[in-house]
């Protein structure tokens, strides 16, 4: 029994020792998590630590390193050292989640499986007063066999656009050996500071109204930069881009493989040059353009840009003049574009080419093999306003079908010294009807030439007013001034009066007959129309011209030989004309009727003044004996020759032989105002009319 007492006894002794002993442990523990929690690991558990993380290639400086109830060991106030970047950037987090190796614990091994990334900041300096930054960092980073790092669920802000990086880094410690990372600059340093400032300033002003999400996918050996593949996913409105590539060396090459659609006018803050922003203006974009396009060059150098692929547009305008759709292969190389076999439609008008270059170097625009069915004045509005004007006069009222080829500038034009470079050809091959100021044909073809400072119109050929007209043209703009010199000849042949008289005036006539003849300009200038010069003749077949008032004014003195004399019909008509100095002289200009020939002898100028002689010979075209009766009556002719004065609309007669008085029967009225001084006339009407 005493011997079972002393048992019991020892037991509860045992147990308080064992029950004290775990509550000192208890409280000891309690008491170094509470001192590791707020005071932090001292510096024998810390180093191991932070040298394993050195092993890593990961340099850490932090305020305390402190025991988490939930989150484990947690480094506070982060400087990531040993970035080396010249100016001195900066990398800290808030706190910096250490992840142990919890079954190389148990062998007794301290290993860091990875770390947890909370509100981290970089910044990097790009000029004394402006700063790049990249903000609200969040991220896990892991490490495995081979040195290998893995970034996942990485989050951070950027001038206002949202990026997610992930990516696996093989041998990551050797990333402190590149150059970049020991203050070594690179060739370009300067002009790629300066291109990510203003590559940072735009993408904020692009955020403004529409916060883009970048998500970047890395991966790489370190010991090999070129090795690194990158793929980037652009999620911007209505624009989505995914890129895939890598770099030839960390800092400046680069190869990308651009797929998806993209908003041009995101690209609008980004655009720095001038002329790039104005010929955006240009355009508006429906929708996104369609890319898939291979991509490299120099990230500093924008000129080294290289890319060759396929892009389509839909519904996009040039200066307000809408497509329906645009598509081409391209490729662009040291500043010239070159697209292949491009095809640009709206409704049933389309433009295609073989190959169409656009070399910023030269400022030209080459067309090979070009072909349109577009109208010509769309797209001379397209093209700029200067041009649109120059062609105002000309319309097709159905497009075309015209090839191109040749090439034109590519800037604006000033001046006729600006297009030196110019020489492009236009054939029209399917001809539509066509409107030149009054004039009007039912079907144009052929050849305008345009090349340096000249205008060379060919092989002109129209279907128009029931009859046809073909010519060519030189034109000649280098003549100092504005307009320049020109020639050219044009023929037509039974044309319809009547309809060329309907389109040349307003007021109604009752022109009739069937015109033919031929026009040559030798050498004149668009400063002084005065001064034209050249040569022509023309012909006319049973017309009826009495409604022209220079040639009508003989019909009444005809018609009271023999009534219907002086309306009749002309049975033939026509003549040789030249021009001197802008005036218009003939002697050859003959009218025949069945009753009568009218020949004029003079001239008219520009400006429609007449100063010519008129003779009728009447009877002259009497079937077998007119020319002996013409011959026989030739004083009696004389009484039917006037002189006309005047302008070709209110032309004035006065014979030559005979007195005005004679005449008073035929216009009594007329006669009486001519004979009598004309301020005594009107005077006494008026004052009759008042009385």
């Amino acid at each position: 029994m005493c011997h079972d007492m002393g048992f019991w006894r020892k037991c509860r002794f045992c147990a308080r020792w064992l029950r004290r002993t775990v509550l000192v442990i208890v409280v000891a523990l309690i008491g170094v998590f509470i001192w590791c929690n707020q005071i932090g690991l001292p510096n024998f558990l810390k180093q191991p630590l932070v040298e394993k993380l050195r092993d890593r290639g990961i340099e850490l400086e932090f305020s305390r390193l402190r025991l988490h109830l939930v989150r484990g060991l947690v480094a506070e106030n982060v400087l990531v050292s040993d970035l080396k970047i010249s100016g001195s950037p900066s990398l800290s987090f808030a706190e910096v989640q250490l992840q142990p190796d919890f079954y190389a614990l148990l062998r007794a091994q301290l290993q860091i499986d990875g770390l947890v990334l909370r509100r981290g900041k970089l910044n990097l300096p790009l000029s004394p007063e402006n700063t790049l930054s990249l903000e609200n960092i969040q991220s896990e980073l892991h490490c495995s066999t081979n040195d290998t790092v893995s970034l996942d669920n990485f989050k951070a802000d950027f001038q206002g656009a949202k990026i997610a990086l992930s990516g696996d880094i093989a041998h990551a410690p050797e990333i402190r050996s590149w150059e970049i990372f020991h203050g070594q600059k690179v060739s370009g340093h300067g002009e790629w500071r300066e291109r990510l400032l203003e590559f940072s300033a735009a993408l904020a002003k692009a955020s403004s109204t529409n916060a883009p999400q970048l998500t970047l996918a890395v991966s790489g050996d370190a010991r090999d930069p070129r090795s690194f593949i990158v793929k980037l996913a652009i999620l911007w409105g209505k624009t989505h881009l995914q890129l895939d590539g890598g770099k030839n060396d960390m800092a400046q090459n680069y190869s990308w493989r651009a797929r998806g659609a993209i908003e041009p006018e995101i690209l609008r803050p980004f655009l720095t040059a001038t002329n790039a922003v104005r010929a955006l203006n240009h355009f508006t974009f429906g929708a996104p353009v369609v890319l898939d396009a291979n991509i490299s060059g120099d990230l500093i150098e924008p000129d080294s840009l290289n890319a060759n692929g396929r892009i389509a547009l839909t519904n996009l305008a040039v200066r307000g003049e809408a497509a329906d759709n645009a598509v081409s292969d391209f490729s662009y190389t040291n500043r010239v574009l070159e697209l292949f076999k491009p095809h640009l439609a709206r409704g049933s008008e389309t433009m295609d080419a073989d190959q169409v270059t656009l070399d910023f170097n030269a400022k030209l625009i080459r067309f090979k093999n070009g072909f349109s069915t577009a109208d010509p004045q769309s797209v001379a509005r397209a093209i700029g306003p200067k041009t649109a004007k120059l062609m105002e006069p000309y319309h097709f009222l159905r497009p075309p079908g015209a090839r191109v080829e040749g090439c034109v500038p590519l800037h604006d034009i000033n001046g006729v010294r600006d297009v030196d470079d110019a020489d492009i050809s236009f054939e029209i091959v399917e001809g539509k009807p066509f409107s030149c100021l009054k004039l009007n044909a039912q079907n144009v073809t052929g050849t305008i030439h345009w090349l340096g400072e000249t205008l060379i119109l060919t092989n002109i050929a129209a279907q128009c007013y029931g009859g046809s007209g073909h010519g060519s043209a030189f034109f000649d703009f280098s003549i100092p001034g504005e307009g320049g010199e020109f020639q050219f000849n044009a023929a037509v042949s039974n044309i319809n009066l009547h309809a060329l008289a309907m389109d040349l005036s307003s007021s109604k006539n009752h022109l009739e007959g069937r015109l033919s003849g031929e026009i040559t300009m030798t050498h004149d200038t668009t400063h002084d129309w005065q001064m034209m010069n050249g040569f022509g003749h023309a012909k006319l077949r049973d017309g009826l011209l009495w409604d022209i008032p220079v040639i009508g004014i003989l019909s009444p003195i005809l018609n009271m030989v023999a009534p219907g004399m002086g309306n009749s019909q002309a049975t033939d008509a026509g003549g040789k004309f030249t021009i001197a100095n802008g005036v218009i002289h003939s002697d050859s200009l003959e009218i025949d009727t069945t009753g009568a020939r009218l020949q004029y002898d003079g001239t008219v100028d520009l400006k429609q003044n007449v100063h010519a002689h008129v003779t009728a010979q009447l009877l002259r075209n009497t079937p077998v004996i007119g020319q002996i009766i013409s011959t026989i009556f030739w004083p009696v002719g004389k009484l039917f020759e006037y002189k006309v004065t005047g302008t070709l609309k209110n032309p004035k007669t006065e014979p030559v032989y005979v007195p005005r008085f004679l005449l008073m029967p035929l216009h009594p009225i007329r006669s009486i105002e001519e004979l009598l001084p004309a301020n005594e006339f009107f005077s006494n009407t008026n004052s009759a009319a008042s009385n």
